[in-house]
């Protein structure tokens, strides 16, 4: 017989203040930025979005991303590619914050974010208007350069780390290279 896990499904997966935003989001990305193809992830963890540059030298960064999510994340449709963190914030919370890490956070890896403050009923024009005034970053954003770009190891599930050939008939080009060389060997080419 199995062991008795003290776990139990949630009730509801939102907040009754996420419900009433993301239904908001859902009429405004619906009616009023049909063009964009944008997809609302809810509670989305950091670590599932932002990697950490040489993890083993930067553990104090790594772990201020760890159990940490913003609210929601607008994904552009064609390419999957992050386009808006939406933080919500309580009116008391939006006077008194004193912790900027999600804003200097999402400044760092250029994804533009948005903090709206949580209220009864949102109007769509304004919420609309909101999500306009910070796509514009997001579009000029979308050609990463090299430097913010690290791709993830798919054998691993760990950032890849920018690498020259050393010799052969390659030498001297760049290639990602998993962080776990030499148990893994996976590549990923750079054009």
């Amino acid at each position: 017989m199995p062991p008795e896990y003290p776990f139990r499904l949630r009730e509801s997966f939102l907040s009754p203040a996420e419900i009433g935003f993301y239904q908001a989001l859902r009429e405004v990305l619906r009616d009023q930025l049909v063009g964009e193809l944008l997809a609302i992830a809810p509670k989305v963890a950091l670590l599932d979005m932002v990697s950490v540059k040489r993890p083993n030298e930067n553990v104090q960064q790594f772990n201020r991303l760890v159990r940490k999510s913003v609210d929601f994340l607008l994904i552009h449709r064609p390419t999957l590619h992050p386009a808006l963190a939406i933080e919500l914030e309580y009116p008391k919370q939006a006077r008194h914050r004193t912790d900027h890490f999600m804003d200097h956070l999402f400044k760092a890896v250029k994804l533009p974010f948005l903090r709206v403050v949580v209220l009864e009923k949102y109007d769509g024009d304004v919420l609309a208007t909101q999500i306009r005034g910070a796509l514009p970053a997001a579009r000029q954003q979308a050609q990463r350069s090299e430097e913010h770009y690290s791709p993830v190891c798919s054998r691993c599930g760990i950032s890849m780390v920018l690498r020259f050939y050393r010799s052969g008939p390659k030498v001297g080009k760049r290639y990602y290279g998993c962080l776990n060389f030499p148990e893994c060997r996976q590549i990923v080419p750079v054009d």
